[in-house]
């Protein structure tokens, strides 16, 4: 008789628990939590180009509050100041990174060669000139700029020997015969350069 009942008593908990298994098994599992990360700074720029002795002021936005050191991985090329203006210095390549707090931003700086200046240059057909007494003459000459001709360029001369003959732009008055070298001078704005040439005056074509 104990048997029977310890037996009768041990259905229902049995069966308790599987319906307790069944729910159990049924149940949603809870969603993770997910923590956000502070964030402290924020910078706008990832690469910049620069001429040397440009400047760039980064844009750092400051959210929460730290203390914020820029550096650059190379001041040969590039410098940064603790407030984030970037000054070019020569042209290469390097990083520089800005950090806060646990933030931490790299930025890629490119330092841009020079770029060659045009030069002035006097281009002449030939550089020796025959000339008869009394004749007029226009020197062929042209002055350019890289590739571009320059208009009314400011032109000097000076020549070895005074007195056979004088130039004023490229028109050549006869003075006497003789045989001088001369020396043109061309400006124009910041650039200016030289050239030589010589003019033979005979009191007849040769």
């Amino acid at each position: 008789m104990k048997k029977l009942f310890l037996s009768l008593m041990l259905v229902p908990l049995m069966l308790g628990g599987c319906n307790w298994f069944k729910k159990d098994k049924n149940k949603e599992p809870e969603e993770e939590q997910v923590v956000e990360e502070e964030q402290y700074i924020s910078v706008a720029e990832t690469e910049l180009s620069l001429k040397i002795g440009e400047q760039y002021q980064l844009q750092i936005t400051q959210i929460k509050k730290t203390i914020i050191i820029c550096q650059s991985n190379n001041d040969a090329v590039a410098t940064v100041t603790q407030s984030g203006l970037v000054t070019a210095v020569a042209p290469g390549e390097t990083t520089i990174s800005v950090t806060g707090g646990k933030d931490r931003y790299v930025i890629f700086i490119t330092v841009l060669p020079p770029e060659a200046k045009d030069s002035l240059q006097i281009v002449m057909v030939k550089s020796t000139f025959t000339i008869a007494m009394g004749d007029e003459y226009v020197l062929p000459f042209t002055v350019k700029l890289g590739n571009s001709v320059v208009e009314n360029p400011n032109l000097s001369y000076t020549y070895e020997t005074s007195g056979i003959v004088s130039i004023t732009g490229l028109n050549v008055t006869t003075q006497s015969a003789g045989t001088t070298k001369c020396v043109v001078t061309a400006s124009y704005n910041e650039y200016t350069t030289s050239s030589s040439f010589t003019i033979t005056v005979y009191w007849w074509a040769q």
